[in-house]
């Protein structure tokens, strides 16, 4: 079998699925980075802004540009920590846990949309091949990793290999 066709439909799969949500991300209003903020505030009420940009692999400076912007259309605010007056804490505003709702909707209608006529068994088993060929590629330092992390050694193998040019 030529197995390049297969991996050229996984990729021409995901590469739609991207633009899909992109496009219903910007009817939120939203730009590409925030729904992964929200939803990690969502899950971290009083995180700090150090903390969300570690976890989603993005630098302090694009978390900042990102969590201004949601300061600004009332989605998140942010307090004084009480211990430590230096640290802001942040936290979705209700316009901002509705927007996740509504984001986690327009990804549920997506994902229901996707797997249209694709019956449980067949999703069953794809997500079984999926887990094998993640399994056969992964190794120790990648198999537990989040996909936030993932990219993160990807880009960090992008570097190196650079480098050794």
């Amino acid at each position: 079998m030529d197995y390049k066709m297969v991996a050229g439909a996984m990729r021409r799969l995901e590469l739609l699925r991207k633009i899909q949500l992109r496009s219903a991300m910007t009817a939120l209003g939203l730009h590409p980075g925030q729904p992964p903020m929200l939803e990690f505030i969502l899950a971290h009420p009083g995180c700090t802004q150090k903390e969300a940009a570690d976890e989603l692999d993005v630098s302090p400076a694009s978390a900042a540009a990102s969590l201004k912007r949601l300061e600004k259309a009332g989605l998140v605010a942010r307090r004084q920590d009480a211990q430590d007056v230096r640290r802001n804490q942040l936290e979705l505003t209700a316009a901002g846990e509705a927007k996740v709702m509504a984001v986690r909707e327009k990804m549920d209608a997506l994902d229901a949309q996707m797997f249209s006529g694709v019956t449980d068994q067949e999703a069953m088993a794809f997500l079984k091949t999926c887990e094998t060929m993640f399994d056969n590629l992964a190794d120790e330092s990648t198999r537990t990793l989040t996909i936030c992390k993932l990219h993160r050694a990807a880009r960090a193998a992008l570097v190196a290999n650079k480098e050794d040019d």
